[in-house]
């Protein structure tokens, strides 16, 4: 089964290289997505959208036909867009179902789907009707084709916009003009997220640069990932030059953003979301206080978040994982989530003005950055203090270890690391609160498994070790250490090292 390229199917989307899809190939995944929309969804309408790559536009095109093809509406819109005014389309048009073309910040040869069914309910493998991914898969593997309808669907050209960029400033309480005298960085590496950005900052009145503005799928600038450093050492070094306040940074669909300080310095997500934290509290009239952190946000992180009030629950790396947990506990008072990858989630009010009207849990960079940069002009000085304790925390930011030659050995690895570990006086985590598999394992030194405000970091010494297999990526395991101490966070990680060299040095890994 290996030439049918069954890996696209991965655990929260599909995504491969586009050179591992042939015309046939891609007839035949289309189909298989046009049958799961039509004969388990049973939508009369999909939401279709795309970004900026070279190979999304062709497979937007045959699901556009397919769709109309079997009797289905297609609410389209042509043009590149960000994942984030995706979801805010699907939003306005819940009762339908939705796609996504993009590979996210994968570089120029990929291309993929984000897949949701009516009600703004993400798809994954395992999770949605019928199991989702794994039923698409199954489809794509029975290859039959769809059945056509007599009566075909229409094709319904939409642009949602002007009304992404009005609810966002509304919801994060920025009124045009209100970000006046604010110098604020962009930097979108060509991908998709820069013109709702720019528009919405424009119109609240901040002074705005932006660095590789035009959509190119080329990708010319790099792979249009923030965390690469070398896609985004030159906005580095233009903040350092210049003279901004803030600087953001998006990947290729939008949906991750990093943010830098006047000195072109990262600011971790986990803190960013801390100074956030009484602006989107107050926005749910403090009616909700539950929040997931993720499995390797830093300790110091949690506290300040704790600080606003919040209950602090550990939860597993995964855009729709997290989405669908928000989702499903959002009347227990969860609202809002981030990953240290630069990922912000929030359960978004389907009306800004009437709340009893439902959430979404989706991703909102638009909103995140007219919030922080609200956050940033009432309280400059909270950036500083978030700077002061970023800096007094020892950080191996996490790296990868490729097993292509040999996948199966993956959980091997991470026992041996945990037993090390062990050895050396960790406590192991290995679920989330509610008993759920935290798909990973959390290793902590001198930490208490409940994080909150009153948790003492001055006056311990304390580590914590993060360990997972890759769900988004092929034969991949990852590895993160952090703590307050340099000695430890270093001797930690070539503990690691030293079990990783050994499958390296056998040919089983590479780094």
């Amino acid at each position: 089964m290996e030439d049918l390229n069954l890996g696209m199917f991965k655990s929260y989307d599909i995504r491969t290289k586009e050179s591992k899809l042939d015309f046939q190939m891609k007839k035949r995944l289309v189909s298989a997505v046009v049958r799961y929309y039509g004969e388990v969804l049973k939508v009369k309408s999909v939401v279709i959208c795309r970004d900026a790559r070279l190979h999304v536009p062709e497979l937007a095109e045959l699901l556009r036909t397919g769709m109309n093809n079997v009797g289905m509406d297609v609410l389209i819109n042509p043009l590149p867009v960000s994942t984030c005014q995706f979801y805010f389309t699907c939003m306005k048009n819940r009762g339908c179902g939705a796609v996504m073309l993009t590979a996210s910040h994968n570089p120029m040869e990929y291309v993929g789907m984000k897949l949701m069914a009516p009600q703004v309910l993400p798809l994954a493998y395992g999770y949605g009707p019928e199991g989702g991914i794994e039923k698409i898969k199954s489809f794509y593997l029975e290859n039959k084709p769809a059945i056509y309808s007599k009566v075909k669907g229409r094709t319904i050209v939409i642009n949602e916009l002007e009304n992404y960029i009005d609810y966002s400033m509304e919801l994060a309480g920025v009124t045009p003009g209100s970000l006046s005298g604010l110098k604020v960085m962009f930097e979108f590496l060509n991908g998709s997220a820069g013109t709702e950005e720019m528009l919405a900052f424009q119109k609240a009145g901040a002074d705005v640069t932006a660095r590789n503005l035009v959509p190119d799928g080329f990708f010319p600038n790099g792979d249009p990932n923030p965390i690469i450093e070398t896609s985004i050492a030159p906005a580095r070094k233009f903040m350092q030059e210049g003279n901004f306040d803030l600087g953001f940074c998006f990947d290729g669909d939008g949906d991750r953003m990093d943010l830098m300080d006047m000195n072109g310095n990262q600011i971790v997500p986990g803190l960013n979301m801390a100074i956030l934290m009484p602006n989107l509290v107050s926005i749910y009239g403090g009616e909700k206080k539950e929040f997931y952190a993720d499995v390797k946000a830093v300790p110091t992180s949690l506290v300040e978040i704790a600080k606003a009030g919040v209950n602090i629950h550990i939860i597993r790396n995964g855009h729709s994982f997290i989405k669908a947990k928000l989702r499903d506990n959002c009347d227990k008072g969860y609202f809002a989530s981030e990953e240290e990858s630069a990922h912000y989630y929030v359960n978004l009010p389907f009306d800004s003005k009437d709340f009893s009207k439902g959430f979404a849990a989706v991703e909102s960079t638009l909103f995140f950055a007219l919030l922080t940069a609200r956050s940033f002009k009432q309280k400059p000085e909270a950036y500083d203090r978030a700077m002061e304790i970023q800096e007094r925390t020892e950080r191996v930011k996490e790296w990868p270890l490729y097993c292509d030659g040999a996948p199966e050995k993956m959980p091997e690895i991470l026992e041996k690391i945990e037993k090390r570990m062990v050895e050396l006086g960790a406590s192991v985590t290995k679920d989330m609160d509610d008993g759920s598999d935290l798909d990973a394992t959390l290793l902590r030194f001198n930490l208490p498994e409940n994080i909150g405000a009153d948790t003492d970091l001055e006056n311990t010494r304390w580590s914590q070790v993060a360990l997972r297999i890759s769900r988004s990526e092929d034969a991949m395991a990852r590895f993160e250490v952090v703590s307050n101490c340099k000695e430890d966070c270093l001797r930690f990680n070539d503990e690691i090292v030293k079990i990783t060299d050994i499958y390296v040095k056998s040919g089983a890994a590479r780094y």
